[in-house]
């Protein structure tokens, strides 16, 4: 994400939010513990239905999902201007 979201890995690193702090969450429990439980829902039903012979496959999407949240609080997450507000951002995200 450094290459592809220099801005926000920048404002990222001026608060010393590490990447460990939030990413790995992300990945770990697929957003499980970041987003409401009916959008976690639907991203979950939407990976198992990408590929109905392998399910698992559905998951590959899942890195992919993770840059377009990316995408989408870039502005805000660049506009913040403390770490404890960023780490929130990042662990509680918005409705989409």
């Amino acid at each position: 994400f450094k290459t592809i979201y220099p801005e926000v890995n920048a404002a990222l690193e001026d608060e010393e939010v590490e990447v460990n702090e939030w990413a790995v969450s992300w990945l770990r429990f697929l957003l499980c513990r970041e987003l409401q439980v009916d959008n976690s829902l639907r991203l979950w039903d939407s990976y198992f239905a990408a590929d109905a012979e392998n399910p698992e496959d559905g998951l590959l999407l899942h890195p992919y999902v993770c840059l377009a949240i990316l995408e989408h609080l870039q502005g805000t997450i660049i506009e913040l201007s403390e770490r404890s507000e960023m780490l929130a951002t990042l662990h509680h995200l918005p409705l989409m």
